[in-house]
């Protein structure tokens, strides 16, 4: 981690003063008591200043490079937010492989006005999906699930429309979007209550592709996936995921769902644009739905808890010492599995745009990236990853802006490559 100027010049300023501190003592002996008295104190304040400047710099700036660079970045930031009508967000940057800028920026609550730092809470969306891919993945590591295998041999009494295809229906099929199940569009617009009535739902949903053969993007499908860790591990898929990914990395903040956003004293309040209302807040109410839908949409973390993902992702699945699954897994999950039809557009000019499992791939202008957006009421989000050069961009917000998180994140991972 590199000291940041503000660091650097207070450590100069402090121990120059020390070095000079001696000539200054000798001076002070050889005037008057009340000026000798007014300079001991002039004395003990200046040190203490510096001091503290120290500790306060230490504290609030978080991992940093160039001067330069992140001015560049902040500049970036602020203007899409103004443009964008976005209050608050949290930004980190990933360089070789080590974190070279955790930042908040603009306030987490209109009403408040409080800032957003690196330890607030937000809604990762979809991002989500790649958790619950690893989180199967370190069970395949273990030997206790395997990704060809069909689906009803871990869960007997799932039904399908089609009985031919609950028996070429895989791990690895859903969480590529390639199962032949529909795309989220097509499937019953309210969400039920629990997990169980979602799988129940597969039974009347039709058949719309040859399994294996299309993209077809469903939320649900990753649902599915979680269940079958359920059943595996005889966890919540909540539970496996707090025990086993967030805890290895001390993400010890990150929660689920609306009710985790809501009981956190540190989170960010989501807010819509109404045309006519403003920036209008979104009701926890209104995100209820990814309660059942927490394996493809309900993550909650903070800016610091997605840059250590972020890290692991770049670290071939390791961070700190610790290995969360092999580098053969990790390199398995980022795989491109799917390729994805021209009805999905691309944020930027792409080649090769695959699905691998739970990340999106493409490669642009020669650079093979991974990556995932997040979109639910109120927050977007966005991670993308450069692996060959351990470089990434992390984003989050409090408002619904696609062109914030699509252009930030292309023009900062543009910066970090040069």
């Amino acid at each position: 981690m590199r000291l940041s100027f503000w660091i650097v010049v207070a450590v100069a300023g402090f121990a120059l003063l020390l070095q000079r501190r001696g000539r200054l003592g000798r001076y002070i002996f050889q005037v008057s008591e009340p000026r000798r008295m007014m300079l001991h104190y002039l004395e003990s304040r200046l040190l203490a200043t510096c001091a503290t400047s120290i500790v306060v710099a230490v504290a609030t700036v978080s991992h940093t490079g160039s001067a330069s660079e992140f001015l560049a970045a902040d500049d970036l930031i602020l203007h899409l937010m103004s443009t964008e009508n976005v209050h608050g967000a949290a930004v980190a940057l990933i360089k070789d492989g080590r974190i070279v800028l955790e930042k908040g920026y603009g306030v987490r609550d209109i009403a408040t006005q409080t800032p957003v730092t690196t330890a607030t809470l937000f809604n990762i969306g979809s991002i989500s999906k790649s958790f619950t891919a690893l989180g199967v993945a370190q069970l395949v590591d273990q030997q206790k699930a395997d990704l060809d295998v069909p689906v009803i041999n871990y869960l007997p009494d799932l039904q399908l429309s089609d009985s031919g295809v609950a028996q070429t229906l895989t791990l690895r099929r859903l969480l590529s979007h390639s199962s032949g199940l529909p795309a989220d569009e097509h499937w019953p617009q309210r969400t039920p209550p629990t997990r169980q009535d979602i799988v129940a739902e597969f039974a009347r949903m039709a058949i719309t592709a040859p399994p294996g053969k299309r993209f077809q993007y469903c939320t649900r499908c990753i649902v599915l996936a979680a269940c079958v860790l359920e059943r595996i591990t005889g966890q919540s898929w909540e539970a496996y995921t707090q025990t086993h990914i967030f805890a290895p990395l001390a993400m010890t903040t990150a929660s689920f769902g609306p009710l985790g956003l809501e009981q956190a004293a540190d989170r960010a309040q989501p807010y819509r644009r109404d045309l006519d209302l403003g920036d209008v807040p979104v009701p926890w109410s209104r995100l209820q739905f990814l309660g059942p839908l927490g394996p493809g949409g309900g993550i909650n973390a903070t800016i610091d808890d997605m840059a250590r993902y972020a890290l692991l992702q770049v670290g071939d699945g390791a961070l700190s010492g610790d290995r969360l699954v092999s580098a053969q897994m990790m390199a398995e999950l980022h795989r491109p599995e799917t390729a994805v039809g021209e009805d999905w557009k691309p944020t930027a000019p792409a080649e090769n745009l695959h699905y691998a499992l739970g990340w999106f791939t493409d490669d642009i202008n020669g650079v093979h990236h991974i990556y995932h957006k997040g979109a639910n009421p109120g927050f977007r989000a966005s991670f993308a990853l450069v692996p060959s050069s351990k470089t990434g961009v992390v984003i989050l917000t409090n408002g619904e802006s696609n062109n914030l998180i699509n252009t930030a994140t292309q023009t900062l991972l543009e910066q970090l490559l040069q």
